[in-house]
């Protein structure tokens, strides 16, 4: 099967009579037959077929989420050992460009990660700290991680969201495998 959009007729027979009781046509997205089709698939088979489509789709985009959250807890560590630093007096007070923090496999200055990488604005980060002036720029950063924490929170609501929508396509499919199971049965039973 490939990726498409394809058209098909779905029509119900009845089972006393043989006529068509209904036709409708639908519209399915993300599968279809070499041919372009959909006439040779099951219905159970269509289901399927769909669901393990939007299981996958699901599937890329809890990946790209989880990314996306450990590239914030990254952050977050990064943010806390600059803070911690400046608290505890390692880094150096005279020169905020001369304390380095590893983020991301890279070695950035203090001032480099704060303004290039978490966005802050180079007025806002001093190059020096005097007289205890580092008190503005703790609370930048306390504001900063309060927002990633916030964010974190938000996305792992989202992680959780898309996790329940996977499971229940595969949950899904496997009601459907059963149901055509026991249809199977059903059948062989009877002939």
């Amino acid at each position: 099967m490939a990726i498409g959009t394809v058209e098909f007729d779905l029509s119900m027979v009845s089972p006393e009579s043989g006529e068509f009781l209904t036709a409708r046509t639908y519209t399915v997205e993300g599968v279809e037959n070499a041919d372009g089709s959909l006439r040779q698939l099951s219905i159970g088979q269509l289901v399927m077929a769909i669901c393990l489509n939007r299981a996958s789709k699901l599937e890329a985009d809890i990946i790209a989420l989880m990314e996306e959250m450990s590239a914030t807890s990254a952050q977050l560590a990064a943010l806390t050992e600059i803070e911690n630093d400046i608290l505890d007096g390692g880094a150096n007070m005279d020169n905020i460009n001369t304390s380095h923090v590893t983020y991301d496999g890279r070695d950035y200055t203090f001032y480099d990660f704060l303004v290039n990488v978490m966005g802050f604005s180079p007025s806002d980060v001093p190059t020096g700290f005097a007289d205890g002036s580092n008190t503005d720029l703790i609370t930048l950063i306390e504001s900063k991680m309060d927002e990633k924490n916030s964010f974190s929170q938000q996305k792992m609501i989202e992680l959780q969201s898309l996790t329940n929508k996977r499971d229940q396509s595969y949950d899904m499919i496997s009601n459907i495998l059963k149901s055509l199971n026991t249809t199977m049965t059903g059948i062989v039973n009877n002939t």
